[in-house]
């Protein structure tokens, strides 16, 4: 069960590097979707390396809440982007 840990914080990581190389042109849109990947690369690594439980009691609150905010600010984003581009 530990090697699917391991695997969690190496695909968000890779997703961070694929949508920051590939999305340059998508500008505001890509930098929040990396970052997105970033902070779950970093969250999934504290539980697998750290050994923290980071989806129980408070920290499982916070980690609902910064996904929470991350699907808000990636919609409007791409609902003001769509509008500019009738």
């Amino acid at each position: 069960m530990d090697f699917l840990q391991y695997f969690y914080v190496f695909l968000w990581a890779a997703l961070a590097v694929m949508v920051a190389v590939i999305g340059r042109k998508e500008g505001l849109l890509a930098v929040v979707m990396t970052s997105f990947f970033v902070f779950m690369a970093v969250w999934f690594g504290l539980r697998a390396f750290g050994g923290i439980a980071m989806f129980d009691g408070a920290l499982g609150i916070v980690f609902r809440c910064v996904l929470g905010a991350y699907a808000v600010a990636l919609g409007l984003i791409w609902f003001i982007k769509r509008r500019r581009e009738k």
